[in-house]
């Protein structure tokens, strides 16, 4: 995927290098990269490998991984509740506490990362699931969090 480019900043030859500890937050949610491919010159100016990557990562994160994770049902049109993805048990407000989903992420030309996303979880009193309140919540958290993440990182579009 990556070809090698000239760095827009001080015009040295950029290469593909990997990332670790890469990480930013939005509200409730935490997300941080190991292993994240970028391009980098030897000045330490960072860009993404290609223009197309962050929507593909993006795209990973919030269509395929966070759909995997167990989430409760946010229900009422004024007075909003959550209630449990598996009994619809009404579920607290309170987190039970904190939890770290980890994934490998495949993007095509790539070798796989990992990613973690952090968020509270929310057990049901009724069938003792533990879930995040929300999967739409935290899709719509996703991508502030990975462009925090990404400027923390000096990671730049072009």
């Amino acid at each position: 995927m990556s070809e090698h480019l000239k760095c827009k900043q001080c015009h040295a030859e950029m290469s593909q290098q990997d990332l670790d500890g890469v990480s930013g937050e939005q509200g409730v949610l935490k997300v941080a990269f190991q292993k994240l491919p970028a391009m980098v010159c030897p000045n330490g100016h960072k860009r993404f490998v290609s223009p197309q990557f962050p929507m593909q990562l993006l795209d990973h994160l919030a269509g395929e991984d966070e759909a995997e994770l167990a989430s409760g049902k946010k229900k009422g049109l004024i007075f909003k509740e959550y209630h449990c993805g598996s009994c619809d048990a009404k579920l607290p407000s309170e987190a039970s506490g904190s939890r770290t989903f980890g994934f490998s992420v495949g993007i095509k030309g790539l070798a796989p990362f990992r990613a973690e996303l952090t968020a509270p979880v929310y057990k049901c009193p009724s069938c003792g699931k533990e879930q995040i309140h929300s999967l739409e919540e935290m899709q719509g958290l996703t991508p502030a969090a990975m462009a925090h993440a990404f400027k923390a990182a000096g990671l730049k579009p072009e």
